[in-house]
């Protein structure tokens, strides 16, 4: 049965002769009635999607939900060139908030940034060990709680304007506040810049794992968000580079100044690429759009060939999802502690221990913390950069073994692997009688081995999880409270570290260290294995009810491979 004899496919008039089609809530855009005769019947308990012009938009929604969809990729880039780049540019997004992540960690051991904000609280003599760590924690921290707050009106905003508009507004907010704080005159305003960036970085780390995963093939999804990870780690590893790198220019402003530079230039490449890459097929559909859904799908995925089975399978999936989510209405936040309250915790806690298992400790603090055990400023610049080689590395395997493996075996493994190499910079850090030189080797060694170990499993797992875990209908805001409980815990960890190491010392990586175990028994025994599966079938899983009809007829209709069973755990 071709996907145009479907009676789940909703024919809309075309736009002209061979163009694409563009759909409109203009009245004079809907199909008259004698423009239905190409339709085929429909059975007698099916009805075609409605496509009628809303009437019970919100003052925002009128404001920002747009009423026409115009392609502006090349033709040339249709197939794999679109679905890579597509890929390519929600990556950017992440490296963004990874470079955001790394870039304090090397001003706080720059001498002339010291001076310059924190002169009148104590780092006159370019020392941030001399300033009052409640402060340095609020300097650090102050970009994690926007961002908290960020991710929540891209959770509401997400769902009106759509994705790549998402990270537009992200990527606009990033550019001018790297312009802020990197002139900017005082402590104070230097804060104000970075905590309104925070608002961006929540935009575009609620946004990017959504696009992701919308855009993906079922056994490519854990690749893609895998390649987004690295992007992540990798602009957190560019940023220790160029904190080394620029550290050279001392004493010239241009020292710390250098690095905002970067920053802007490639959240400017961020913005300008959003103007020409695809809206994902799924908020398409789900808006109205529904020719340029299949055409976005067959784009993606199968060089423009609409008629591709494959193509036409998803495309049905997607269909029948929308017209069962239709008849529930909008999300509302409650709604996700209710409907969906096993997704919604899997969501927030996958994103919470992503922060308690300690990652941060290390990206804010491995400079400060290697020149306290005996590195020069430099050097601990180096090093800490060295590591960020490996810990982006060590990110490569999981855009395979995700897929192949499946997202529970790593989190366990990574989890109880990690505990380990925390416990033993625990010790490292505390023995006493040890020679500085050891200890300073010692302790760096092992965080190596425990940015690897995070780098292949917490730390994409959990940007995964929750993007595709959650139905079309709820996957704005669930991704939206799962990256909120990311920043929130990312706040907290900046906030409390520099007081924490500063009362317990070494024995915060104990702590640390059973938060891992604790993640490993949620992951255990809590967690649904998702990997291999279309976001369609994920509801299925989770034991909800999908689509409008049976789920079983629309996965046999689409010819869908369902391995959903007992022992994936998925049984709940």
């Amino acid at each position: 049965m071709g996907l145009r004899d479907s009676p789940y496919f909703s024919p809309q008039r075309q736009s002209g002769s061979g163009a694409l089609h563009i759909l409109s809530w203009d009245i004079e855009d809907t199909p008259k009635s004698s423009e239905h005769e190409s339709m085929t019947s429909l059975s007698d308990n099916q009805q075609p999607i409605d496509l009628s012009p809303p009437t019970n938009l919100t003052f925002l929604e009128r404001a920002l939900k747009p009423t026409v969809y115009i392609p502006r990729y090349p033709k040339w880039m249709v197939g794999k060139p679109l679905l890579w780049t597509t890929c390519l540019f929600g990556s950017l997004g992440d490296a963004l908030f990874g470079y955001d992540q790394g870039i304090m960690s090397g001003l706080l051991v720059n001498e002339v940034f010291v001076k310059r904000f924190f002169g009148p609280y104590g780092g006159l003599h370019g020392n941030s060990d001399a300033v009052n760590p409640s402060l340095i924690g609020i300097t650090v921290s102050c970009l994690q709680l926007a961002a908290a707050i960020g991710s929540l009106l891209a959770g509401v905003l997400g769902d009106i304007m759509g994705r790549k508009r998402c990270v537009r507004v992200g990527g606009f907010i990033y550019l001018s506040m790297a312009f802020v704080q990197a002139f900017a005159p005082n402590l104070a305003c230097f804060i104000a810049g970075r905590t309104i960036q925070g608002l961006g970085v929540g935009f575009l780390s609620m946004t990017v794992p959504v696009i992701q995963t919308e855009i993906a093939a079922p056994h490519r999804r854990g690749l893609m968000v895998g390649v987004e990870y690295t992007f992540l780690i990798g602009g957190y590893m560019l940023s220790c580079w160029v904190d080394y790198g620029f550290n050279f220019m001392l004493p010239a402003n241009e020292s710390w100044q250098g690095p905002y530079f970067v920053q802007m230039g490639l959240s400017f490449i961020l913005f300008a690429m959003s103007f020409f890459l695809p809206e994902t097929p799924r908020w398409l559909a789900r808006n109205g759009f529904t020719q340029d859904a299949l055409k976005t799908v067959a784009d993606l995925h199968s060089g423009g060939d609409t008629s591709d089975k494959d193509v036409q399978n998803v495309f049905l999936e997607i269909q029948e999802a929308v017209r069962y989510e239709a008849t529930l209405g909008k999300v509302t936040f409650r709604e996700m502690f209710t409907t969906y309250r096993k997704r919604t915790i899997v969501g927030i806690t996958a994103q919470m221990f992503a922060q308690l298992n300690g990652i941060n400790v290390i990206s804010f603090y491995l400079p400060s913390s290697l020149a306290a055990a005996g590195f020069d400023n430099r050097r601990s610049l180096l090093f800490t950069a060295a590591n960020a080689v490996i810990y982006t590395s060590a990110t490569v395997p999981t855009w395979w073994l995700a897929d192949r493996w499946g997202r529970r075996p790593l989190l366990i493994f990574g989890g109880l692997a990690m505990a380990v190499a925390l416990s033993i910079v625990c010790v490292f850090n505390q023995l006493p009688g040890l020679d500085v030189h050891v200890r300073a080797n010692g302790i760096y060694s092992f965080v190596v081995i425990y940015n690897a170990l995070y780098g292949g499993t917490w730390g994409p797992m959990p940007w995964l999880l929750p993007a595709e875990i959650f139905p079309l209908r709820a996957r704005s805001k669930g991704m939206a409270l799962s990256t909120c409980s990311n920043w929130v815990f990312n706040f907290i960890i900046g906030m409390s570290s520099p007081d924490a190491f500063s009362g317990i010392h070494g024995y915060y990586y104990v702590i640390i260290a059973g938060f891992c175990l604790c993640s490993v028994a949620l992951a255990k025994f809590y967690y649904v294995e998702t990997a291999n599966h279309t976001l369609e079938e994920v509801a299925v899983a989770f034991g909800d009810k999908a689509f409008l009809r049976e789920d079983d007829q629309v996965m046999a209709t689409a010819q869908l491979s369902r391995r959903v069973s007992v022992k994936d755990g998925v049984n709940v």
